[in-house]
């Protein structure tokens, strides 16, 4: 039911559940990655994939994102906007980024369903972030 006021309907700011957040994710293919490298936030956005509670997205071996996230806590934002509506939902989460090494799951990580980067050049390096924090909110019309 909507509540209306003298400006029309509301919409309201909900918070999301952990699980919510990861249901959302799991139908995304696109985040942002936000790091500090040398002294400067960056923000990148790159193709992902959630594995067994992390997310891993690839880059080339050489570049700031490889270079900066490694061991050192890093943000990774997802969201979705539906403009004519006026709502969406953002998931955030914070954790330390790491190179994924373990064979088995770089098996699966370059398999059929792999994300791929839709920057040229190699990526060939997997980046996993492993959440401290997952946090999300959703505005939606009451």
């Amino acid at each position: 039911m909507s509540t209306l006021d003298d400006r029309g309907p509301r919409r309201q700011l909900l918070q999301l559940s952990a699980e919510e957040c990861w249901d959302l994710l799991q139908n995304q293919e696109v985040g942002r990655v936000g790091f500090v490298h040398h002294g400067t936030p960056q923000i990148f956005p790159v193709n992902f994939q959630v594995h067994e509670g992390r997310v891993l997205f690839r880059t080339t071996p050489y570049g700031a994102v490889a270079q900066a996230v490694t061991d050192t806590p890093i943000a990774f934002e997802v969201d979705m906007i539906d403009h004519p509506n006026q709502t969406g939902w953002s998931v955030l989460l914070s954790g330390t980024g790491q190179h994924e090494t373990d064979p088995a799951v770089l098996s699966e990580l370059w398999g059929p369903d792999r994300a791929t980067p839709w920057a040229d050049g190699s990526r060939i390096l997997w980046i996993a972030l492993t959440p401290s924090e997952v946090s999300g909110r959703r505005i939606a019309w009451e």
